[in-house]
């Protein structure tokens, strides 16, 4: 038998081998993990926490309420957005997400704490009971909404906190992410002004002011001799001569014109 007789008749064998596999191959149905529902903001440690004025998240591993809290001012309420997320091989079936308080969460964490959160009392939140889990869709969203005066009004030392807990009878809970502790720094609902100012010796009447303010998210300056006010954040300002001038910085916070804070200093330009 020549060489190429014995390379057809192999290729033949190998063919009619792979054939015969092909068609004894039987397909069996896989087994996909159960879905699970879980929190988005529980992922640092359990615990949201609400200590500055930034309003956006950072990273998460869904595009879930990307903002960490809403004011509104004509419903004096403090909006946190907070979600139910679904995982899976798919998001097949709708279902109830029931949502409740856990105080349980708190006491724990203020176990290994000095300055322990106080609770929000029961009459200055309010919590949906429950969610509705769509058929295709990977999250349910829900708001924690915090009285807004009763935060204004404990400003600026008092830190607050409740836990909200999610569960279902029609799906398994990530039990490390099913419980998230909201807590609240009243700290960021009110600014406080504040800035110093040097004088440039290179130019003529030009003052630099450096703007210290905390919790602002917006600044009107206003530098005594008549000209227009600027927002900037830490501007310089030239005088059109040597004079003493009264310097006004407003820092505008989070309530936006409810809560401004004024800071006055004598500006002396040589």
């Amino acid at each position: 038998m020549n060489k190429a007789i014995r390379n057809l008749l192999l290729i033949s064998i190998l063919i009619g081998f792979m054939t015969s596999c092909w068609e004894d191959t039987t397909f069996r149905d896989t087994l996909y993990p159960d879905q699970l529902i879980y929190m988005p903001a529980a992922y640092n440690k359990q615990q949201f926490v609400i200590n500055d004025i930034n309003r956006i998240r950072g990273v998460h591993p869904t595009e879930g309420n990307p903002i960490k809290y809403v004011v509104d001012v004509a419903k004096n309420e403090f909006r946190v957005p907070l979600s139910a997320y679904r995982s899976g091989i798919n998001n097949d079936g709708a279902f109830v997400v029931d949502i409740k308080p856990n105080i349980a969460i708190i006491d724990s964490i203020n176990e290994s704490r000095q300055d322990s959160y106080e609770l929000i009392p029961t009459d200055k939140y309010s919590l949906v009971s429950s969610v509705e889990m769509k058929d295709g869709e990977e999250l349910a969203k829900f708001d924690l909404i915090v009285d807004l005066k009763f935060l204004l009004d404990n400003f600026p030392d008092k830190i607050f906190a409740m836990g909200v807990e999610i569960s279902s009878d029609q799906r398994e809970t990530n039990p490390k992410l099913s419980t998230t502790a909201v807590i609240i720094y009243t700290r960021i609902v009110k600014p406080t002004a504040n800035f110093t100012y040097s004088i440039n010796s290179s130019q003529a009447h030009q003052v630099n002011f450096s703007n210290s303010s905390l919790m602002s998210t917006a600044y009107v300056w206003d530098f005594g001799d008549g000209t227009a006010v600027t927002d900037e954040t830490s501007p310089a300002h030239t005088y059109s001569s040597a004079g003493t001038y009264t310097v006004t910085l407003t820092a505008i916070g989070i309530t936006g014109e409810q809560d401004k804070s004024i800071k006055t200093i004598e500006v002396i330009v040589p």
